[in-house]
């Protein structure tokens, strides 16, 4: 049985792609080696990537938070400052 393989694309800076590479060329590696066997490792749920993934998934979301505006953050605290659920004077009864 002949196993076909799929391929990965994906974009990435100049840069990046640049420093990479030598990386992997200090090593003596391809970056298709390295690509490969950090999906592998991922599959297998190895710690270390594993840990990797919840790294790179958190920095998402503090970049995701990094990109609201003063103006924004001002809004969001006049709101909450406005409705202040511990305040007695707003709740009924």
């Amino acid at each position: 049985m002949i196993r076909s393989k799929k391929s990965i694309h994906i974009n990435v800076d100049p840069e990046v792609h640049a420093s990479f590479r030598i990386q992997c060329f200090h090593r003596g590696l391809s970056m298709q080696e390295v690509f490969a066997t950090f999906a592998e490792r991922v599959g297998i749920e190895s710690n270390d990537m594993i840990r990797f993934l919840d790294q790179i998934a958190n920095d998402k979301k503090v970049k995701a938070v990094k990109r609201y505006t003063k103006s924004d953050t001002d809004a969001i605290y006049a709101m909450l400052e406005s409705e202040d659920p511990f305040d007695r004077s707003n709740q009924e009864g």
